[in-house]
């Protein structure tokens, strides 16, 4: 596991209310290509990134608190029934049950520190059974607020790449668990980039996912079928144990994630890096391929 030291930066005046409402209302717009990236993040979504434009193409999908561009995580067998989410539960509509802390935007950086809510409320029902714990069926915590902060941070273009977008994120975990499960980076987008590609970015080989869903070894590419409007995600920390990189979809939204797993959970800051690029399918994957080449050496 990548650990990097942390320091919760806790120098943020939201001055007045209407100022305090609107924190997580922000915005960085940088050049890339022949065109520009614009990233959003909305304080209805606790400053959960909730659009990302490129050539007038908006690549998230924002209908729910579960979507958006955005981290999770979830302990010891339980998923969603333990699940702290930092765009906030389920049953939020316009308003998010997460609690935005802090919040800034430095140059081409977005920074925000969120306490995470967790995607259940308590008692909810939960029928299907709980993650790995199918025996349980309702949510095991008994407070709808986690406890569990995240600190983001968003930087649109990097240096040699323009067009793509670090994701660093660092949860502080209150508690120990005996295992967790960490959605580092989820990009949820809207049903038209229904082609979804596994690539080799080392060998320059793609092969369409088909009706494949989970996990697997290789950085996954979501694009419109003509191939023009592409996302993809590589993570220099992954894959790890055959899995890492994960494609889902569903009747109206389709979803990639960066996923990193840790045995014996100790209280305490964990960091996580994804890389989330934007483009044609040719961009992206040439891009992945400058990406993956200093790591492998």
């Amino acid at each position: 596991m990548t650990r990097y030291p942390s320091v919760l930066l806790l120098s943020v005046a939201l001055l007045g209310a209407c100022a305090a409402r609107t924190a997580g209302d922000m915005m960085v717009s940088v050049p890339a290509l022949d065109s520009e990236i614009v990233v959003r993040t909305c304080s209805r979504f606790a400053g959960a990134v909730c659009s990302i434009r490129y050539r007038d193409k908006e690549y998230i999908d924002t209908r729910d608190h579960g979507r958006l561009l955005q981290s999770a995580s979830s302990f010891d067998g339980y998923g969603e029934c333990y699940n702290p989410t930092e765009g906030g539960s389920e049953r939020d509509r316009w308003a998010s049950s997460s609690v935005l802390r802090e919040a800034r935007v430095e140059k081409n950086h977005l920074w925000t520190l969120t306490d995470m809510a967790f995607w259940l409320p308590p008692s909810r029902a939960y029928p299907k059974g709980c993650g790995q714990r199918r025996q349980q069926v309702e949510a095991v915590n008994t407070v709808p607020l986690s406890g569990h902060l995240l600190e983001k941070q968003v930087s649109v273009g990097i240096p040699g790449f323009p067009n793509v977008i670090e994701h660093r994120v660092t949860y502080h975990v209150p508690a120990p668990f005996s295992q967790g499960t960490f959605e580092a980076s989820t990009g949820y987008l809207p049903k038209e980039f229904s082609l979804a590609l596994y690539y080799d970015p080392v060998e320059n080989t793609e092969r369409e996912a088909g009706d494949r869903r989970g996990e697997q070894v290789l950085p996954v590419i979501l694009a419109t079928p003509d191939r023009l409007h592409a996302m993809g995600v590589y993570s220099p920390d992954l894959p790890r144990a055959g899995r890492g990189y994960g494609r889902f979809f569903y009747p109206d939204v389709v979803k990639w994630n960066c996923v990193f797993r840790e045995k014996d959970v100790k209280a305490g800051p964990y960091t996580y890096r994804c890389l989330v690029v934007l483009g044609t399918v040719a961009e992206v994957q040439e891009s992945l391929r400058r990406l993956v080449k200093p790591a492998a050496r």
